[in-house]
């Protein structure tokens, strides 16, 4: 237990001597969390036309509450069409009364689907509201009713993709740096020492990352805007187990690749394929078949789900999301191990 203390408290003293690389941690957290959040979750305040002439729908106030668009008002359709072949607004409402029901056209440029993507999010979540009554031919009944948006749908993937980002690379470089600065034999050498370095650095990255991940989501919450929920406790007890987690995938890793360079690169390229593969930008259930077996063969995805769990309320299956954490964390632990203690009999 002395050496497992002493090697922590090193690795403490390395971390507050270097407070540029614990800055540079948390400015990575803040940044993917608003500029890749805002970037999968699209735009806000689009400029969206309407041209109701009769002033008989109340499909202006809807899409003003939907917070995606901001509404201009035309009185002349020829300009409104004008204004939308240059690009002023996104898209163009033109109501018809009818006799029995009014009609709604949705007009858009047509040339540019990720803009078209984002319309038909706005316009679906315009006119699912339960704030008003919109007096158009439009049913709509959700199973679940929730209260958040896609922005708050995209962060708890994203706060699982960092916990893999953060926990990967500070083991990685804390183990590697190790053999760099030839304090790995002594330390390996020593009774007990590989023991108490496995133990030391698994608790010490573990505790360290979280603590990044904490600061970056409370920093950018409110600066963003996005809900963290209510269950604190549960995203602890989440962030912690991800964050082991990965921490002895990135130990099994840095095992074979002891060189900064090639282990950052792996880390690097592995961690983007599984951003896209896990839900974290599609979801998992709107991809092919194989590509949902994919997503759920790695820890990712139900560190992903449990984090959706926690910070919006949405169901969450949290003992098999636990349970597949800690297989994986296990599994990996136990391959380095083995693989350290050969390393350690040639030495």
């Amino acid at each position: 237990m002395n050496a497992v203390l002493a090697i922590m408290q090193k690795d403490i003293l390395q971390w507050t001597r270097r407070p540029l690389y614990f800055i540079s941690s948390v400015m990575l957290a803040i940044l993917i969390i608003s500029a890749v959040g805002n970037t999968v979750a699209g735009a806000n305040d689009m400029p969206f036309g309407l041209y109701d002439p009769d002033r008989v729908s109340e499909l202006a106030q809807q899409l003003q509450n939907s917070k995606k668009f901001r509404v201009l008002i035309y009185d002349d359709p020829d300009r409104a069409r004008s204004d939308l072949a240059r690009g002023n607004i996104v898209a163009l409402a033109e109501i018809e009364p009818g006799m029995l029901e009014d009609k709604v056209r949705i007009v858009t440029d047509g040339y540019n689907p990720l803009v078209d993507y984002q319309i038909s999010m706005g316009l679906l979540k315009g006119l699912t509201q339960r704030s008003g009554q919109l007096h158009l031919p439009l049913e709509s009944s959700t199973l679940f009713k929730v209260d958040f948006n896609l922005r708050d749908y995209v962060t708890p993937g994203l706060a699982a993709y960092l916990c893999y980002v953060l926990a990967c690379m500070n083991l990685g470089f804390s183990w590697i740096y190790e053999w760099m600065e030839r304090t790995y034999r002594q330390i390996v050498l020593a009774p007990n020492g590989l023991r108490s370095a496995i133990i030391a650095k698994t608790s010490i990255v573990t505790i360290e990352a979280s603590v990044v991940l904490w600061l970056a989501l409370c920093l950018t919450s409110r600066l963003v805007g996005f809900t963290l929920g209510h269950n604190f406790l549960g995203i602890v007890w989440v962030t912690l187990l991800s964050m082991f987690c990965f921490t002895c995938l990135g130990l099994l890793v840095a095992c074979f690749l002891r060189t900064i360079r090639i282990y950052t690169m792996t880390i690097s390229i592995a961690g983007v394929a599984l951003m896209f593969v896990s839900g974290v930008v599609v979801p998992v259930e709107g991809m092919p078949g194989w590509g949902q077996w994919f997503a759920r063969a790695f820890p990712m995805y139900y560190s992903s789900d449990a984090f959706k769990g926690v910070m919006l309320g949405t169901p969450a299956d949290y003992s098999h999301d636990c349970l597949v954490l800690l297989v994986w964390a296990v599994a990996a632990l136990t391959i380095a191990i083995n693989v350290l203690k050969k390393q350690q009999a040639k030495l």
